[in-house]
């Protein structure tokens, strides 16, 4: 098993967002390539988006990544397929309106009046969905993000803010007008992935970035629901490249139909063997710069 050595490089782990798919897919992915004798768990940095909160929690925490296949699992069980759907719709909806808005800022709180005045399940009943962290300490490697729905500014959750994993987690998970906004502290928060899907920026600086986007590195954000829709994943690694060893990985889901939503979780177990299939062609990319 490929593991840190005192005085190694330093390595960091993004995992990006990509709604009930991304986090059978990521799942998918790790778990195959932890198979193949590479456990990217060791990083000194994992940041996690929506999707990849859940998944990079679980991961730094040392869990088994396949326990996040029971929180898609609540998922399934506490929200009803048609709700699911009506509110993937909505939420695409609110972002094609606020987008209009040259100031993205502007367009954030637009977003987060939206997702504050949606009516959806319970706080308390969402945040529940995220009941398998409840408990598990904070993992130090670990940071997450998610928006602000008053400021539009993108909070970046770690083991110093003094919020439980848990419901960290869930604020990065709020999609707008789907789920409810969390509540933390006084303020409201939703999906650190309305601003990007990977949100590299809150990684540490370091040699070697590994970065899992659950959307293709060409394509535009307000396909996959982002707000950054003139950015793609590509562009925002781009000027990483030239400082650090990066190793970025796609999806491959043509035979997945995720036309219709990916917040679907009906498509995650697909999904999972999507991931353990790619993590057969991506090892060795990934080993040889994890390894250097």
């Amino acid at each position: 098993m490929t593991s840190l050595q005192p005085g190694s490089p330093t390595r960091a782990l993004v995992l990006g967002g990509g709604g009930a798919v991304g986090v059978g897919w990521q799942t998918g992915l790790l778990a195959g390539l932890c198979e193949a004798g590479l456990d990217l768990a060791g990083a000194e940095s994992i940041v996690g988006t929506s999707a990849g909160a859940l998944v990079g929690a679980l991961l730094s925490s040392g869990r088994d990544v396949t326990d996040a296949l029971a929180g898609l699992a609540a998922l399934r069980q506490g929200v009803d397929l048609d709700d699911l759907d009506a509110g993937h719709e909505a939420f695409l909806g609110t972002v094609r309106r606020a987008s209009l808005y040259t100031d993205s800022r502007q367009a954030l709180r637009e977003i987060g009046r939206a997702a504050e005045e949606a009516k959806t399940l319970a706080e308390d009943a969402y945040v529940s969905l995220f009941s398998l962290l409840d408990g598990t300490p904070w993992p130090p490697a670990f940071r997450c993000t998610a928006v602000d729905t008053d400021t539009g500014e993108l909070t970046v959750w770690d083991e110093s803010s003094g919020v439980s994993l848990q419901l960290a987690v869930a604020s990065s998970c709020v999609v707008p007008a789907l789920f409810p906004t969390v509540t933390i502290n006084g303020h409201r928060y939703m999906d650190g992935g309305i601003l990007s899907h990977l949100n590299v920026t809150a990684a540490l600086p370091t040699d070697v970035l590994v970065v899992v986007s659950c959307h293709p590195l060409g394509s535009k954000g307000a396909g996959g629901g982002s707000l950054a829709a003139s950015v793609t994943p590509e562009a925002e690694l781009a000027p990483l490249r030239e400082s650090t060893r990066l190793v970025a990985v796609e999806p491959d889901f043509s035979d997945l139909d995720t036309a219709t939503n990916m917040m679907d979780p009906n498509l995650a177990i697909q999904a999972v063997q999507i991931g353990i299939r790619q993590a057969v062609h991506e090892s060795a990319a990934i080993l040889a710069a994890w390894t250097l």
